[in-house]
């Protein structure tokens, strides 16, 4: 199955998945959300070079597939989702600290964690129990754009680019979620959240065809 085709079928995918979300279509919510990104693991194992770079990131794929399996119950597993998608991010920094050719320039990392700092300072009160996981949570997502920024600079491919592009919209959506669960739910979330996680993930994907 061509790459065009994969994309075309995981972006239809995506799309059902969203306007089921609103329609509460339970069986084509269970069906279609883990499809979406099994698509784009598809995508990515047929079509790029099965290097060390694409082997990681597929196992962070998966391991977003599974946290999407969690978090898409009824009855939300959110720890177990939270921490499925942690791990998927350290997996995705591991990945992105295999493409450095240059040593890592921290003071860059203030771009970041800056951001990261001042939104969990606004989620905090809302956080209840969850203030340590939601802390190391976002210190992960701050890491992973850190390192595709770096990787960008350091060899700046268009390949490069789209992981680093792809590492700021997932927190785009992420924050998003954040808000809606800790701060305040609002009807256009749902929206925000999976058409930036689903944009996400397809260009994290697209940096292992280089």
């Amino acid at each position: 199955m061509t790459l065009a085709v994969l994309s075309i079928l995981s972006g239809l995918s995506g799309i059902g998945h969203i306007i089921c979300e609103y329609k509460k279509h339970y069986p084509l919510i269970y069906t279609l959300k883990p499809l979406t990104i099994l698509l784009i693991i598809v995508a990515v194992g047929l079509h790029s070079p099965l290097n060390n770079y694409a082997t990681v990131i597929i196992a962070g794929l998966s391991l977003s597939l599974l946290g999407d399996i969690f978090l898409m119950l009824r009855n939300q597993k959110f720890i177990a989702g939270l921490v499925s998608f942690l791990l998927a991010h350290l997996l995705y920094i591991y990945a992105f600290y295999l493409q450095l050719n240059e040593q890592l320039q921290w003071l860059h990392l203030l771009y970041f964690s800056l951001p990261g700092a001042a939104y969990y300072a606004y989620l905090y009160n809302g956080l209840g129990k969850l203030k340590i996981p939601v802390l190391v949570y976002v210190t992960a997502i701050v890491m992973m754009a850190f390192f595709s920024f770096e990787v960008y600079l350091s060899t700046g491919s268009v390949y490069a680019l789209a992981a680093f592009v792809g590492a700021i919209i997932f927190m785009i959506s992420d924050a998003t979620l954040a808000l809606n669960k800790f701060k305040q739910p609002f009807h256009a979330a749902q929206l925000i959240i999976l058409s930036t996680y689903y944009v996400a993930q397809w260009a994290i994907a697209y940096s292992t065809f280089g």
